[in-house]
């Protein structure tokens, strides 16, 4: 997978998330996330994307997200927004809360997809 498509999660992750945000996706970037191809984004496929996201942001894979590893995809006020506890890391259990909250966001009509 691409830094583009890390980015489009990012951009998920730092609180821009609506239906808009997943419809400007770059058509390659979707299709790599819509693993079966149905031009849309269940919750399956986002927390798999979501997953792999975290993975790779973490360099130093210590199951948590410092400033300088989330530097190139969030500002400082996205990341003491994601920061709940603020001890100047992100967790995995806070970034996967900030990833839920964003795709219950986006999936405005609560069907379990984004389109």
């Amino acid at each position: 997978m691409t830094r583009g498509i890390l980015i489009a999660a990012i951009i998920l992750v730092a609180g821009a998330a609506s239906a808009e945000t997943v419809g400007e996706l770059h058509e390659n970037e979707l299709k790599a996330i819509d693993s079966n191809n149905d031009g849309f984004l269940s919750r399956d496929e986002f927390n798999a994307f979501s997953d792999y996201a975290f993975q790779e942001m973490d360099e130093d894979k210590n199951g948590t997200l410092g400033l300088d590893e989330a530097k190139p995809f969030l500002d400082i006020k996205q990341f003491q927004d994601v920061d709940r506890d603020n001890d100047n890391f992100i967790s995995r259990a806070e970034y996967d809360a900030q990833m839920n909250d964003d795709f219950n966001t986006a999936d405005q009509d609560g069907n379990g997809q984004l389109d």
